[in-house]
């Protein structure tokens, strides 16, 4: 039976219907629900909005102070845009979400660039992104997935082709436990934006209709 809030649009009905009765639909859901069971803390607190949203939206809430994509992807595994909250880069890992956030940090910002780099200069690096993961997994970057320019981006293959003696090297991913937890984190964000996705297209759905 269709419910109360969606009589009057049994067509958007359908297409939900359609996805959750589409096979592996329900052996993918339960296997993200107990993996997401294991995960120490919120894999974000984007919600829906993209990181550039996150950014701006985090700017508008604090007097229009601008923040890049590194800052942003920081400050959205501590808290909401709208809340009091800073990046620091002496923070403990207890002040994110869940340990692999303060993981792909650290890699990012002292494996690669070194322990003085001023990581608020610059918004994220591509190139620099695929050598703190080595290279995608899942097809997504190891951080800020959403705004990397994967047509301006080196892969690990090229990366590693041009690395020269004595240049930086491209360093092994963190522990498995941590590797695991980002593994984790990626699979929830895609579920996330799946599910975000859906919700569009319904609601595209329901307004051609009105």
């Amino acid at each position: 039976a269709i419910p109360w809030w969606m009589a009057s649009h049994p067509d958007c009905w359908r297409v939900l219907v359609g996805k959750w009765c589409a096979d592996g639909w329900e052996a993918m859901h339960k296997a993200c629900r107990q993996r997401r069971l294991l995960m120490q803390g919120p894999s974000h607190h984007q919600g829906s909005l993209s990181l550039s949203e996150y950014a701006a939206k985090y700017s508008a809430a604090h007097g229009g102070e601008p923040i890049n994509t590194f800052e942003a992807f920081a400050l959205s595994h501590k808290g909401k845009a709208s809340t009091e909250i800073q990046y620091n880069p002496e923070d403990p890992p207890e002040v994110y979400s869940n340990p692999s956030a303060y993981s792909r940090l650290s890699s990012y910002s002292k494996e690669v660039y070194g322990q003085d780099y001023d990581l608020r200069s610059h918004d994220l690096d591509g190139e620099v992104v695929t050598r703190a993961g080595k290279g995608k997994k899942h097809g997504q970057y190891y951080l800020g997935d959403s705004v990397i320019d994967t047509a301006s981006t080196p892969t690990l293959s090229q990366i590693r082709a041009r690395t020269v003696s004595g240049g930086p090297s491209i360093r092994e991913r963190p522990t498995a436990t941590l590797a695991l937890q980002a593994q984790l984190e990626e699979e929830r964000a895609k579920r996330e934006h799946l599910e975000v996705t859906l919700a569009q297209q319904v609601q595209a759905q329901m307004q051609a209709r009105v």
